[in-house]
């Protein structure tokens, strides 16, 4: 059985989550081909920050779907590299500000290449028609499950 075939009928989820790990997987590997040393979850993280050029260790935890304990560890891991920094929030001392270095400031475009060529590259057999249907739906998806039910006979 190859990675995309499911053990069980054919279900959304089987298959969204089929293709997430087979293009997490792509993309771990077109990262490392090009010698982008970076995992998925270190890629989210600076995503994050080469948007917002700054940010908390809670944000980036919130946008990359992980808890504090793990993000804080991903940070870590990328400021060993010296590709950010964290520095304590002058306006509120509780919180880390994470930052990016020149040296993440200068993997974005690189690293973005590889994305978009990626992405490319997964999509090319894919009428675009049908690629805008698939986003629209998967959007819907995540609003539905996203969004907090108000009794459980919604569900039934």
């Amino acid at each position: 059985m190859n990675r995309c075939e499911c053990p069980t009928e054919l279900t959304l989820g089987c298959l969204t989550t089929q293709a997430a790990l087979s293009a997490r997987a792509f993309l771990s590997r077109r990262l490392e081909d090009n010698g982008i040393d970076m995992t998925i979850e270190q890629f989210k993280v600076m995503v994050v920050l080469w948007k917002e050029k700054s940010s908390t260790q809670q944000n980036i935890a919130d946008f990359v779907g992980k808890d504090k304990t793990s993000v804080t560890r991903l940070i870590a891991g990328l400021e060993k590299r010296s590709l950010i920094q964290r520095s304590t929030d002058k306006t509120d001392k509780r919180c880390n500000l994470v930052t990016l270095t020149a040296q993440g400031i200068a993997l974005e475009i690189p690293t973005m290449s590889v994305l978009s060529q990626a992405s490319a590259y997964v999509h090319k057999n894919i009428d675009p028609k049908e690629l805008e249907i698939t986003l629209r739906v998967l959007q819907t998806m995540c609003q539905t499950l996203n969004t907090p039910t108000n009794t459980s006979k919604e569900l039934s």
